[in-house]
């Protein structure tokens, strides 16, 4: 892949994410989000692959990962007017049947380098990495995850803690209801990675986000989610009972061991 290239690249998600015009105000906040989200996933793949001092072809693909990763979301909540892939579709996989269809890496990046784009973006949304996948792909797939994780935390928190910066935005905004499943919290605290279809309440949800600080693989990406406070902020929106606060105490724990590394 050569710069040429990538500035293709740039100028096709430019293009693509404004393909979708409504005169939906909320559709459109959305997907307006959607596109800024993907710039600063960009953004971050870039800052963790300079602190990895990768080589510049690899740079060049964090970029590309990270601008087309949630390609799919575009076309789901167009379609489904929802974000959530349990109630419409993994948007994963509608994303690679997006870049399928456009055929934009045709004769730009070689057959390893699509690969790796394709491999990292398939699973940048799934509960955990395919175990067959290794060496740089596996590298790659790590810090889209992290990359992802970083912003939605960020946007996540932002938005409660100001829902009128961001109006529209699909996050759930009920804080009123303090009720909460023992099985999440019990899952959390025997160490598993908690899917979106075992939520039942919004303090639920939060605590899975909260979890996920548990699974940043970089510690680059653990500088920025502990100088971002995202721990203490997102903290601020969950209910303090004896069970939340047993995962409170697990997540500092096990984030000053990784830390201290």
């Amino acid at each position: 892949m050569t710069k040429d290239d990538l500035r293709f690249f740039r100028s096709w998600f430019e293009d693509y994410a404004l393909s979708y015009p409504s005169e939906d105000v909320e559709v459109e906040a959305n997907l307006r989000y959607k596109k800024e989200h993907s710039l600063r996933v960009r953004d971050y793949m870039l800052t963790l692959g300079r602190d990895l001092q990768l080589d510049t072809n690899q740079m060049l693909l964090a970029e590309v990962i990270g601008l087309f990763h949630d390609v799919g979301r575009f076309e789901q909540y167009v379609k489904y007017h929802t974000f959530k892939d349990h109630e419409s579709e993994d948007h994963a996989e509608l994303g690679l049947l997006v870049l399928e269809r456009e055929q934009i890496f045709s004769g730009r990046v070689s057959e390893l380098e699509e690969e790796i784009i394709l491999t990292a973006i398939k699973n940048h949304n799934q509960l955990v990495i395919h175990e067959d996948i290794g060496g740089t792909t596996l590298l790659f797939c790590q810090l889209i995850r992290d990359s992802d994780k970083l912003d939605i935390f960020e946007q996540i928190i932002n938005f409660y803690e100001n829902p009128k910066r961001t109006p529209y935005l699909a996050v759930e905004e009920n804080h009123k209801d303090h009720r909460y499943s023992l099985e999440i919290i019990q899952g959390i605290l025997s160490g598993k990675q908690i899917s979106y279809t075992s939520v039942k309440t919004p303090v639920d949800l939060k605590l899975i986000r909260l979890s996920w600080l548990l699974n940043l693989t970089f510690p680059a990406a653990l500088e920025i989610a502990k100088r971002k406070e995202f721990f203490a902020r997102l903290r601020a929106f969950i209910p303090e009972t004896k069970d939340t606060v047993k995962v409170f105490q697990y997540i500092e724990q096990i984030i000053s061991q990784q830390v201290s590394k």
